[in-house]
């Protein structure tokens, strides 16, 4: 599940990090925008993954206590998924929700203040999934 998490994160970073991702290749700027119609999906499933992660990885930080960059990774995996799929997925939670109700007004005010901070959580949230998928593989042992 951890595999599947970081994967979905990295198509959620390549998103965050979209525009200074085009500002460099402007002719990635075609394979960026495939991307972008599953933006709303890609941001729930990255919430939900999240928030599954989260659930798991409380029982994995207490066996990695001895590890700080494999227990860093798994960190900015959770946490940078469920920022962005908070931010990405919100437009498409926001149709499911009946009516116009004061949650809704509220998550797009989070929603707004988090979007600020979306190329740092792009970042980060790649270094960390990158790491995750290493250890996963056992390319780079945890230290």
């Amino acid at each position: 599940m951890q595999l599947i998490a970081a994967l979905l994160l990295i198509a959620g970073c390549i998103l965050a990090l979209s525009g200074p991702i085009v500002a460099r290749r402007p002719d990635a700027r075609e394979l960026i925008n495939k991307l972008v119609p599953f933006q709303g999906a890609i941001g729930v499933a990255l919430l939900v993954m999240g928030i599954l992660s989260l659930l798991s990885t409380l029982d994995v930080l207490r066996g990695t206590s001895g590890y700080p960059i494999l227990s860093a990774s798994l960190l900015a995996v959770v946490g940078c998924s469920v920022l962005l799929g908070f931010l990405f997925g919100m437009p498409l939670i926001a149709k499911w929700i009946p009516g116009d109700s004061p949650a809704e007004q509220k998550a797009a005010e989070i929603s707004a203040k988090i979007a600020g901070f979306q190329v740092v959580l792009g970042l980060i949230g790649l270094i960390g999934a990158a790491a995750s998928i290493l250890f996963r593989l056992g390319i780079l042992p945890p230290m």
